[in-house]
């Protein structure tokens, strides 16, 4: 933990922050079924994300406006500007928008993303992006995945205060889920909600 951190009880408990990213989509319009996947016909693994979003008195931000985007499972976004040579995968949504429930919570089904380059020697591990909007306030994050071999080469995961609250260890999905599927949860914690 950082010493501004170890300063701060409020940056020690809230979710890091993260860039909004390039790739934020543009020209799309966002999935608003939760189902990113387009009924489980997308290329690569199946991932069920579900998780909390709370303020920092642990109470739950019902209602908050949770936009997701995130790479496909070849490292390619559905935006004009990557120029990524990956494929696009055309059963992939890649980007959507939900609600969050009266205690917090939020699930969508997507796919477990893959890393990408940024440069001829720089790659991004694998991530999504969260940008919530709750009553008081608006907040950008990225959650990153358990033994990503470029999460220590990563810039933005490297520069954040208390980087393990940005990783997800993903386990099998339990039944009827998919074979093969993963779950993962992500809890975001924002300062007043």
């Amino acid at each position: 933990m950082s010493e501004t951190a170890d300063l701060n009880p409020i940056l020690a408990r809230r979710t890091p922050d993260q860039i909004l990213g390039p790739f934020f989509p543009v020209t799309q319009a966002p999935d608003t079924s939760g189902d990113l996947t387009r009924g489980g016909r997308a290329q690569g693994t199946i991932l069920y994300l579900s998780g909390r979003v709370t303020n920092l008195a642990g109470e739950a931000v019902a209602g908050a406006r949770m936009e997701i985007w995130q790479a496909n499972a070849h490292g390619k976004y559905l935006h004009p500007n990557d120029d990524n040579s990956a494929p696009i995968d055309p059963n992939f949504a890649g980007f959507a928008l939900i609600f969050t429930g009266s205690d917090g919570s939020y699930a969508i089904k997507t796919v477990r993303p893959k890393a990408y380059p940024t440069s001829p020697t720089t790659v991004r591990p694998a991530h999504i992006h969260f940008r919530v909007t709750g009553a008081f306030e608006q907040f950008v994050t990225q959650m990153y995945f358990q033994g990503d071999p470029w999460n220590d080469q990563d810039p933005f995961l490297q520069s954040a205060r208390r980087k393990e609250a940005l990783i997800v260890d993903p386990h099998p999905a339990p039944p009827p889920a998919e074979p093969g599927a993963e779950a993962a949860s992500f809890d975001i914690v924002l300062v007043r909600g």
